[in-house]
C-alpha cells in the first residue's frame, strides 16, 4: 500500500541546510575515523617489554602470556628457574644472572 505524498518526498531535491547537515556529519565522520587510525598505529602493537621477561606458558585453557618487568622479572627467574621453559625465557631475555646455577 503507497503510502500518502511518498512520490513527492522522495523526488523532492535536499534543501541547502539539509546538504550542510549532511557535510557536517560526513565531515565529524571522517575525522573520527582518521583519529581512530591514528591512535591505533601510533600505539605499539604489543606494548613495551624493556626491562620486562615475556614467556608463552601452556596454562589451562591452551597457553597464557606471562610478562614481569623489573624486580618482580629477576625473582621470578630466581623462583621459576627449574622449569626449563621459563628459564629458556629467562636466558633469552638477558635474566640469565638470576637462574640458579
Amino acid at each position: 500500500m503507497p503510502v500518502e505524498r511518498q512520490w513527492e518526498r522522495v523526488n523532492t531535491p535536499l534543501s541547502a541546510r539539509d546538504k550542510r547537515l549532511l557535510l557536517v556529519v560526513a565531515l565529524l565522520a571522517a575525522a573520527a575515523i582518521a583519529a581512530a587510525a591514528a591512535v591505533y598505529l601510533a600505539r605499539s602493537p604489543s606494548g613495551s617489554t624493556a626491562g620486562c621477561l615475556v614467556a608463552d606458558v601452556p596454562s589451562t585453557m591452551g597457553g597464557a602470556r606471562l610478562k614481569v618487568c623489573g624486580d618482580a622479572a629477576h625473582e621470578f627467574c630466581r623462583s621459576h628457574g627449574g622449569d626449563a621453559r621459563l628459564a629458556a625465557a629467562c636466558r633469552r631475555q638477558g635474566f640469565a644472572a638470576d637462574l640458579a646455577p
